[in-house]
């Protein structure tokens, strides 16, 4: 393992601590040098802080990785290992850290897509390319960030927009369902609405809101949320409300697959 420290003051970015910790796999040294450079002259250009640690093998980033990695560059052509399953198995333990690939072919871009990549950039690494790829790992994680404060009776508390999966209103009683429990709430759905602000938030019903990155199906009837539960789509503008939920997953799409071509 190499690892570069550059600490940089007046930092714009707070990725959950003082330092910016970017992982990269990639067994080129020219690749690496490269690489190295132009991070740091972005970070240089942003005032970033950061540490930046560099593996050959995926043996080698499992074995000696000391701590979960904000920005995590992947080859996937490695002599040692395959970057595809490296990301493969960080999604599996749910670590959300911005992926991008480095490969020399675009045979795995669907996977990467599959495997939620912010960015996907060929070789030989160009400034433009590696610029973009942090410039959307920045918007990542500071999407990531976002959260609003909820009363809950006295208190209020803090959650994350991404955390949320539905809200509904049950009983007289407005509900937040997020990833980590449910949370009985004292603000009307349509006060949530604006505070939520938009997409990804979807209103389908006049009882409810979802998240339209947690969604795992749907019908004509519902959406099939992540964590299994069903939410009813308005009868009224049934279609409407369809036709945004695919209009957002095909501008997501989109904006993907643009990396690859």
């Amino acid at each position: 393992m190499v690892k570069f420290n550059q600490r940089l003051s007046g930092s714009k970015l707070s990725f959950g601590g003082p330092i910016l910790k970017i992982t990269v796999c990639e067994d080129e040294k020219e690749q690496q040098e490269r690489i190295n450079l132009l991070i740091k002259k972005y970070a240089d250009i942003n005032c970033w802080d950061l540490e930046i640690n560099f593996f050959e093998t995926d043996d080698d980033f499992w074995r000696q990785r000391d701590e979960k990695a904000d920005i995590v560059f992947l080859d996937i052509y490695l002599k040692n290992g395959n970057g595809i399953e490296i990301a493969r198995k960080l999604r599996q333990l749910e670590e959300d850290c911005a992926i991008v690939f480095i490969t020399s072919s675009r045979s795995h871009a669907i996977e990467g897509f599959e495997l939620n990549a912010q960015h996907y950039i060929t070789k030989p690494v160009s400034e433009e390319q590696l610029f973009e790829a942090l410039k959307r790992c920045e918007q990542m994680v500071n999407e990531d960030g976002r959260s609003i404060c909820i009363p809950t009776g006295k208190l209020v508390i803090n959650v994350r927009l991404k955390d949320i999966i539905y809200a509904e209103v049950f009983d007289k009683l407005c509900i937040l369902h997020t990833v980590n429990e449910d949370v009985k709430i004292h603000m009307p759905l349509s006060q949530l609405e604006q505070e939520l602000g938009g997409s990804p938030f979807l209103r389908c019903h006049r009882c409810s809101i979802i998240n339209m990155n947690q969604v795992a199906d749907y019908t004509n009837d519902c959406f099939v949320m992540k964590n299994d539960h069903e939410v009813a789509i308005r009868r009224n503008g049934s279609v409407e409300i369809r036709q945004l939920y695919l209009d957002f997953i095909f501008n997501k799409i989109r904006g993907k697959h643009r990396d690859i071509h």
